[in-house]
């Protein structure tokens, strides 16, 4: 019984002086990254004298009973402590992972299908992709093609309150709202250019698919913009838009008119102060002052085109609409004119006030 006391005393001293020497070294150098480097050393040495290599039941160790360097110095470095403690078992031990081969993967499984019909559709899509910030930002809204692949009669209520742009050749950019258009049914409409299914190389465009732009020139000075549908040889006309953005450009190409020649323009010798409602209340206004004519525009896609192109409108929830039929004479006989325009606006080219009283709503 002496001696195991005699033994205790003898260790606790031991312990005394160990935890006084690192109490002496620590304050040595209490400052900068030497002080920690240091404490780290000392836990270190501390650990590899308790440790031996030989002890194959390292593995189960308990964690070390001694005062250690935490408890000293910052109970915060007690998790780096630990993760050194691992590092050292693994010192140790001599334990490497081996990496794994590559393994082939199996012959019997399934691969992704690849529907190559969409794939060709989406690359046709990307074949004029627009390219910079400022194409981008203006083609934000443009209406695709899904958008005119739908009846005559339905295409002519839609285009009602989105916008028609129109990019010029030196960049200016003219913008107005759709506010009336009227649909011809083609081989059943006797004011149709397409009645009776009759084709001639003005017409043609009429025959192609839907989204295709129709300008033809009539009364040997006006041209009028037409976009087809989904029937064939059917079209919708538009007749009136309200200006919006670029109004000083459009009266100036208002104020200008064709030479001899047909090839160019110049300012009339008289020029008018057209009104804001003015400008684009009739389908020879509108070609005039978003300079369209057969020459630059007639038988483009108007859903791929970078002149011309239809937009939605992000800030209008619903258009009021009204539906006038009037009963027209053409060559043909009398016939029902389908015409929709925009109730309230002030660019409509004729309103039908008992047709008012019907009037609804269109997303």
């Amino acid at each position: 019984m002496k001696r195991t006391r005699s033994n205790s005393k003898t260790k606790s001293k031991k312990e005394e002086c160990k935890s006084d020497s690192i109490k002496n070294q620590i304050e040595i150098n209490p400052e900068g990254d030497e002080y920690l480097i240091q404490a780290k050393n000392l836990q270190n040495q501390m650990l590899n004298n308790t440790l031996k290599p030989e002890d194959k039941s390292i593995n189960n160790m308990k964690p070390f009973s001694e005062p250690t360097l935490e408890d000293i110095v910052n109970p915060e470095l007690k998790k780096k402590s630990k993760l050194n403690f691992k590092n050292l078992k693994e010192r140790i031990t001599g334990r490497n992972e081996e990496l794994k081969p590559n393994t082939v993967p199996p012959k019997n499984k399934p691969r992704a299908v690849v529907d190559l019909k969409l794939m060709k559709e989406e690359l046709k899509q990307l074949e004029d992709p627009p390219s910079t910030d400022w194409e981008k930002e203006v083609c934000a809204n443009r209406l695709p093609f899904s958008f005119f692949d739908s009846p005559c009669e339905e295409l002519a209520q839609n285009l009602l309150g989105k916008i028609l742009v129109r990019c010029l050749e030196n960049g200016t950019i003219l913008k107005g709202r759709i506010v009336e258009t009227e649909s011809y049914l083609g081989a059943i409409d006797k004011a149709s250019h397409t009645y009776q299914n009759k084709v001639t190389p003005r017409n043609i465009p009429m025959y192609m698919p839907p989204g295709t732009i129709y300008v033809y020139f009539t009364y040997g000075m006006y041209h009028c913009f037409n976009i087809s549908s989904q029937e064939s040889s059917a079209y919708v006309q538009i007749k009136a838009v309200e200006p919006i953005l670029g109004l000083d450009y459009m009266e100036l190409l208002r104020n200008m008119q064709f030479e001899n020649n047909r090839k160019e323009k110049k300012i009339k010798k008289i020029v008018s102060c057209i009104k804001q409602y003015e400008l684009c209340n009739s389908p020879f206004k509108i070609c005039a002052a978003f300079d369209i004519n057969e020459d630059n525009l007639n038988e483009k896609q108007i859903y791929k085109s970078k002149e011309l192109w239809i937009e939605n409108d992000p800030y209008i929830k619903f258009t009021t609409i009204v539906a006038a039929h009037p009963s027209i004479d053409t060559k043909y006989g009398v016939q029902k004119a389908r015409r929709y325009y925009v109730l309230g606006s002030s660019s409509v080219t004729r309103k039908d006030v008992k047709s008012e009283e019907h009037a609804y709503n269109i997303c």
